[in-house]
């Protein structure tokens, strides 16, 4: 599961268009010039910086974090990378609906026998940024999008048994272009370190906590 991430810098915004570049990616559309949202977490319903395949290069927009449900309460946030192609809903997007998101770090919560789960953050081993695999819909209110997640791999699988499908800066475009297929998914591997948030950190993030 993947619920919670934290907003991009107005630094990380930078480097990702730098990253982009290197991998001959062409922005043709950019809605973060003039990045101002404050760091801070990320949760469902939230609009979020998020990178979209075009053909004439890619566009960095923003998009409302979850898949609003047909007829039924809720929202959809996450997609299974085994059941992909299985459901419609995700199915579909496939083809013309595939995007990147971009992120810090993103966080999950550890149940320890006791009353409160203890939250953990998980951040790329070098620190680098983050790039989720996803899928995002047009919609009357907008575009919105899921993360897509696998079964967890090292540090993570001690913390939550799924974790977002994570992308090398040299796949983002094999990603968006259809190179990878679902089942390339499953066996992805990716540094992480995980740990216990800080009471700083938890203090500052318990207004996002369910």
């Amino acid at each position: 599961m993947c619920g919670r991430y934290s907003v991009l810098t107005e630094k990380e915004i930078i480097d990702i268009r730098e990253i982009l570049q290197e991998i001959s990616l062409r922005i043709v559309r950019d809605d973060f010039l003039q990045y101002d949202e404050k760091p801070g977490e990320i949760r469902p319903t939230n609009k979020a910086p998020v990178i979209v395949r075009h053909d004439e290069g890619v566009s960095f927009e923003s998009q409302r974090f979850g898949f609003k449900r047909v007829n039924n309460p809720g929202i959809i946030i996450n997609a299974r990378s085994d059941t992909l192609e299985q459901k419609y809903t995700f199915s579909h997007l496939l083809k013309s609906g595939r995007c990147v998101v971009p992120a810090a770090e993103f966080f999950e919560w550890k149940d320890n026998g006791k009353s409160k789960k203890i939250k953990h953050y998980a951040r790329d081993k070098d620190g680098n940024i983050l790039f989720f695999a996803g899928l995002y819909q047009d919609t009357e209110a907008g575009r919105e999008f899921v993360i897509i997640t696998k079964d967890s791999m090292g540090e993570m699988a001690k913390i939550h048994d799924r974790m977002p499908v994570i992308l090398r800066a040299d796949q983002i475009e094999q990603w968006l272009n259809g190179e990878i297929k679902p089942k390339d998914l499953l066996d992805m591997e990716f540094d992480l370190t995980v740990l216990p948030c800080d009471e700083n950190e938890v203090s500052q993030l318990s207004l996002f906590d369910v």
